[in-house]
């Protein structure tokens, strides 16, 4: 009787994840940040981040291998990469069908790549994990459960930074216009930022990084809870500029207590 309660209990924990992953908008995301001179790569579903904690999955299970052929920046040679794609797949096909679990992303530095899942139950993973090396036996690798109620390694691991995220929208935003032919050439951009007082915006605005900007608007929010200030200047879009502006304007706004949130063409 209690083997039977306990098939039914999994069984309707798997059939409830079906259904959470079957709502979910998956958008898997691929960036490059640098740690100490070194590039880490990070693969991550962008999607998951409202619905995040899932209370219902509150365990992490992260997997970990050698590459055999990294590069001297850390990264699989080429030639490795269809193999490991394939054990990728394998992988989130196995926890997935074994363990209920949700594949969230992975990360890539120095020779190693770690693969992270969420799950709410752990019973026989490496069991799991041990199958679906089997036709991947050239790689070695470690594995672990834990409790992760908060999802903090997808938040804090994976999960890009505020400013990250800003040249992640930023790259998407340019390929959309590139893709439709339209002239970047000196176009009219808008830049919109947030402070909580009206003397800090000011300030950040007496700063260099301003003075090649002209100020738009700069104008309490309705509900009093902030300030808004929208910058102007005409200028060449594309990756560089991208590159080099973001980083700028997020980081000098944010020492003045404000918040970047992004640019626009002026239509």
């Amino acid at each position: 009787m209690k083997k039977i309660l306990l098939v039914l209990f999994f069984g309707i924990c798997f059939f409830h994840f079906e259904g959470f992953s079957q709502k979910l908008e998956h958008d898997w995301e691929n960036y490059v940040v640098s740690i100490k001179d070194k590039p880490v790569s990070i693969n991550v579903d962008l999607g998951l981040k409202p619905a995040v904690p899932v209370i219902d999955l509150p365990l992490v299970i992260i997997v970990r291998l050698k590459l055999k052929q990294p590069n001297a920046f850390g990264m699989p040679e080429q030639d490795e990469l269809g193999q490991l794609d394939l054990l990728e797949e394998k992988l989130v096909a196995s926890l997935s069908r074994g363990q209920g679990a949700l594949y969230v992303g992975r990360f890539t530095q120095r020779g190693i790549r770690e693969f992270y899942f969420y799950t709410n139950d752990t019973l026989g993973y490496r069991g799991t994990i041990y199958s679906a090396f089997e036709v991947f036996s050239q790689y070695e690798w470690l594995a672990q459960a834990k409790k992760d109620q908060d999802w903090q390694n997808y938040l804090s691991v994976l999960y890009p930074s505020a400013s990250e995220k800003l040249m992640i929208d930023g790259r998407r935003k340019l390929a959309i216009y590139q893709s439709k032919n339209v002239n970047l050439t000196k176009v009219s951009i808008s830049h919109f930022f947030e402070f909580a007082k009206e003397d800090a915006c000011k300030k950040f605005l007496q700063s260099e990084v301003c003075s090649k900007f002209t100020v738009n608007q700069l104008f309490k929010k309705p509900d009093g809870s902030a300030f808004s200030l929208v910058l102007y200047v005409s200028t060449t879009v594309n990756r560089e500029w991208l590159e080099k502006t973001i980083p700028v304007l997020f980081s000098e706004s944010k020492k003045h207590g404000g918040l970047y949130k992004g640019w626009e063409i002026d239509q």
